[in-house]
């Protein structure tokens, strides 16, 4: 059974996602990989960096695979909630809002899906999209700046020549 056809009363997105197997993922490996070979994990960064690095990598993946909206704050307490006490309860902030609350306290974006996105477009919501932003359907009124750089020499002027044809006029 696909992740995004399992019933409502199966595991949480966020179990799901805690017993995704990334290792034996071919698709995210090969993603990590070049990931690596870009240089995210250049000058040995210290455990926790890495690791944060690594849990980026696997929450934006498993978000894409399943089709969820798992934030970075809730897929950290997560596993460190299962590391430490072994708690298999999802903490209160398992999933991204479908929307913006608009409060600008809000330290991590909202992700949306494309299912979502594109029902908020259907619905006539475009304003709920997170960071999408309004532009007028109009001409900027303002006048236009005037250059105050001096006009470009053609390749065949020199400023010796320049200074010879202008001083000759």
């Amino acid at each position: 059974m696909a992740l995004s056809e399992e019933p409502n009363d199966g595991p949480t997105p966020f179990q799901r996602y805690a017993a995704y197997p990334f290792s034996s993922d071919e698709e995210y490996q090969n993603g990590l990989a070049s990931i690596i070979a870009g240089g995210a994990l250049d000058n040995d960064p210290p455990d926790d960096i890495r690791e944060e690095i690594l849990r980026r990598t696997r929450v934006f993946y498993f978000n894409r695979v399943a089709g969820t909206a798992i934030t970075m704050d809730a897929a950290r307490e997560y596993e460190l909630a299962q590391a430490g006490a072994g708690a298999p309860t999802p903490p209160s902030g398992v999933l991204a809002p479908p929307v913006s609350s608009g409060s600008g306290d809000d330290p991590e974006p909202v992700v949306l899906s494309f299912a979502q996105l594109q029902a908020l477009i259907e619905a006539g919501k475009a304003d709920q999209i997170p960071n999408n932003k309004f532009i007028p359907e109009e001409l900027n009124e303002a006048p236009p700046s005037t250059s105050a750089a001096p006009a470009r020499k053609k390749p065949w002027e020199t400023d010796s020549e320049y200074a010879v044809a202008t001083q000759g006029a």
